[in-house]
Formats: structure tokens, C-alpha cells, sequence
């Protein structure tokens, strides 16, 4: 992952990225997440507050996900 600030993918490139890997658009918990980059939950975080990986969405006051086309972007 390189150090130049993440933007989300649009629409369109969200399309292609998905078709690329056989999935559909779907959130994506922690394990997956790990899975998926390789990247240890708090690396992870530090890249976040650095804005260079996307960004979690709340999902509720203890859970958060990930969309599966920003980790593949």
C-alpha cells in the first residue's frame, strides 16, 4: 500500500473491481478484512487515521465493516 491518501473508487472502477474478482459489492467484518490485505488490525488503524487505507463504516456502537470494493481498490 503506498503513503498517498486513499480515494474511494467510483462507481464504475467499483463495477470492474468486483467482476475482476468473481464477488459481489458486500461489507467485509475485521477477519475478512485481514484476510483480504494482510494487514494486522492495528496497522490497519494506523493507516486509517493517515487516511492511506479506506476508511470503517459504523455499523453499530461495537461493529464497523469495510466495503469489499475499497479493499480491493
Amino acid at each position: 500500500m503506498s503513503n498517498k491518501t486513499f480515494n474511494p473508487p467510483s462507481e464504475e472502477m467499483r463495477t470492474k473491481l468486483l467482476a475482476r474478482s468473481g464477488q459481489c459489492e458486500r461489507l467485509v467484518r475485521e477477519r475478512d478484512r485481514r484476510a483480504i490485505t494482510g494487514i494486522s488490525r492495528t496497522q490497519w488503524w494506523s493507516l486509517e487515521r493517515k487516511k492511506i487505507a479506506p476508511a470503517r463504516l459504523k455499523l453499530g456502537c461495537h461493529s464497523v465493516a469495510w466495503r469489499l470494493s475499497d479493499l480491493l481498490a
